[in-house]
Formats: structure tokens, sequence, C-alpha cells
């Protein structure tokens, strides 16, 4: 009795309780069709009258609670996962004897390294025989320093996206808020596993990104891959919360190639085949890892061709902040490992843009994010158990596609 007078409370002046189906129903509509097309797919399935009927706002407002809920929940179990392992809420740091150190260590190394070393040479080889030599393959270590199919890896992509702000009602007709609400989403894939993360903060999907690989865990012996689309921003929130762990920062190469594409369309003289004859010259470089060369060769570049030494010096120097996160796509793309982001460009598009960026929408920031995590949760098939338990098992599922 209590629990349907705990649940009673919650509900809006309007709302009746809901049963689990009609629930799920509701949140599923909500999830792809705008709130008033899905509140008039029930009504009309309900055959309900129009005294009866249910409103637009009492289907949003049951949504949004919904997905708050969601968002307190894992910030709950997050904040609980980093103070059993001594971690700063806020920023993850280890305090005092934080029991995280004894839990990271190195991937081990096996029998089979030398195996795939000498895979590596021959891949390198085969490579470099159909290029010519400023386009072939370096022997640097950072280049070549790829997973092995022994090592246990967590490949890690994150990314930021923005829907329209809603604008402030006031009286005094007074100032937009910020231009856009930002989600930050995480995709993280080991083996044929994924898990998805959403967050209205970069901060807070971290903290819950550490909390989450610490749960299954995945701290001892994993080394982690992030793959990311070269924002600083994104950079500096992995150096700040797994500066303890060893990883990999891979720029992915869908941004790489569009970056080089536009400051050279900004930079160079000629026609537009002209400038794609350039771009290709140094995509080829890039594409081995070979920045310094690149670098060279927009150096070199004849005078008469240049359109803006300004957009050139952008591109030249945006290439030497970048080096760090530019790999041997060649290699790794050669052994079948992954050079892009483009998982977390998906989960963009299934948590946020399919539903929420369309024209005429905006949103406020729990809104945005609410409708964000019950997405979430229905790609981690973990909808029906926070409808029965309001609880989730934040935990890696097994034998899942990533």
């Amino acid at each position: 009795m209590l629990a349907l007078e705990e649940l009673a409370s919650t509900l809006g002046p309007k709302e009746r309780v809901w049963s689990l189906a009609y629930s799920l129903l509701c949140l599923t509509l909500s999830e792809t069709l705008s709130y008033r097309r899905a509140a008039d797919f029930m009504n009309r399935v309900l055959r309900r009258p129009e005294e009866d009927s249910l409103k637009v706002s009492t289907l949003a407002g049951f949504t949004e609670r919904v997905g708050n809920a969601i968002q307190d929940y894992l910030q709950a179990v997050s904040e609980a996962v980093l103070k059993d392992h001594h971690l700063e809420q806020g920023t993850a740091w280890a305090e005092g004897e934080s029991p995280i150190h004894d839990l990271v260590a190195q991937p081990e190394s096996t029998p089979e390294q030398k195996w795939w070393e000498d895979e590596i040479a021959k891949k390198v080889e085969e490579i470099n025989a159909q290029r010519e030599p400023r386009e072939q393959i370096r022997n640097s270590e950072r280049l070549l320093r790829v997973e092995s199919p022994q090592d246990k890896c967590c490949y890690i992509s994150i990314d930021d996206i923005g829907v329209k702000h809603q604008k402030e009602t006031r009286k005094d007709g007074g100032n937009k808020n910020n231009k856009y609400v930002q989600n930050t989403v995480i995709h993280i894939q080991s083996g044929d596993a994924s898990y998805h993360l959403t967050a209205s903060s970069m901060d807070n999907a971290c903290q819950m990104l550490v909390a989450f690989l610490l749960s299954n865990n995945m701290m001892r012996g994993y080394l982690f891959v992030f793959l990311a689309d070269g924002a600083t921003k994104i950079k500096s929130y992995i150096e700040k919360y797994f500066s303890f762990h060893p990883y990999i920062l891979i720029l992915d190469w869908y941004h790489l190639k569009k970056k080089c594409k536009e400051f050279i369309s900004l930079s160079l003289k000629g026609t537009k085949e002209q400038k794609n004859d350039y771009t290709r010259s140094l995509l080829r470089m890039l594409w081995v890892g070979n920045v310094q060369e690149a670098i060279s060769y927009l150096n070199q570049l004849d005078g008469s061709c240049i359109k803006s030494s300004y957009w050139l010096g952008e591109l030249t120097g945006y290439l030497e902040r970048k080096k760090p996160q530019i790999v041997c796509y060649a290699l790794r793309h050669g052994l079948g490992l992954r050079v892009s982001s483009n998982r977390v460009e998906k989960a963009n598009d299934l948590l946020v843009a399919q539903r929420q960026k369309h024209n005429g929408m905006s949103w406020s920031v729990a809104g945005s994010s609410s409708l964000a995590a019950i997405t979430m949760l229905t790609l981690n098939n973990e909808i029906d158990q926070w409808l029965r338990t309001q609880s989730l098992s934040f935990s890696m599922p097994q034998g899942v596609p990533a």
C-alpha cells in the first residue's frame, strides 16, 4: 500500500496510475514522435473522448520526470562507485591511499606478442611497396604501437551534440539563453558487446564512464582506445580523468580528412580538381601518420598557388597540435582495427538528433537530456528493467553486437 501511495504522490494533477505496458508505450512513442503526435496516437488507439484524452503536457511531463529519475539514479550510482574507490567527487581524482592504483596495470605481455610484431612488419612492408618514399610508413614506435588480438581492449568514443535551446519566457523580453543545449554521448565497446552513456555535461559523462569501467572490472589489464573528433575539450577531459591509466587517443580519420579539405579550399588557388590534387597528396601522407612530411609539403608549396597564408598557417598549426593523436591509419586499417569514431556519431543520431533536431524544435536542458536518457536505456535494452524495478544493471551486456 505504501508503494502505491508513493507512486501516486509523483503523479501530475491529471495523471492516473499508469501500467507498465502503458508507460512503456508512452515512452517509446515519445522517443520517436513529437509529444503532440505521440499523444494524438495514444488517444486514437484508446478511443478516448476529448474530456478524457491524454494531454500533450501530461505526456511531456511524465517523460521528463522518468528521464530525470534515470539521470539522478546513474549519478547516485556513479558517486557511490567513486566513493568506494576513494575517488574525489566531482573530479574522480584519487584521494589519499586510493585502491584505484591497485586495480590499474599495464596490459600484460603474452607469448603471442612476437607473432603480432611479425604480422605488423609484414603489413608495413606490403603497404610501403605500393607507395612513394614520403608516403611510406616510418618505423616509429608511436605510429606502430597498435593493440594486438591478445590485448583486452576497450574502445571508447566520445562526442558532444547540441540542439536548439528554448527561449526563456520572460515578461520583460529578457535575453536569450545559450543558443544550444549540449548532451555528451559515450559509446563503449569491448569485444562484441557495447554500452551507451549520456549526460548533460562532459564532466558528468566522464565521471559516469570511470564508474562504469570500475563497476565492470575493466581497469585491470585493459588498454583503453579513445576515438574522438579532435576537439580540445574532449582531449582535456580524457587527460583529466584517465591520466592514471594506459590509453591511446586517436583522431578520427573522417574529421581529419574533413578539416584538411576545408583548410585547403581556403588556403590555395586553382580549380576544384587542382585543390583535390593537393588534398589527395596531403592525405596520402597523413594516412600513414607522416605528419612532419605533410607539414613540410605544405610549407614548400609554390607561393603562386597560395591564396591565403593565414589559412595555410592555420592548417599547419592544426596538424602540429594534433600530431600526438594522428596514428598510422593505413596500418590500423590493414590490420582490421578501428580508425573512426563513427560509433558515437551513430549514437548521437539515435540518442538525440533523430528526435530532437527538426525544424522548429527547441529544448530546455532538462527536456533534452531526459529524452536522451530514455533513448539510452532503449539502446542498452534496459527500459523494461527500469520501469519494473527503478534500477539499472550498469553493466556491459554479453553477446550484444557493438
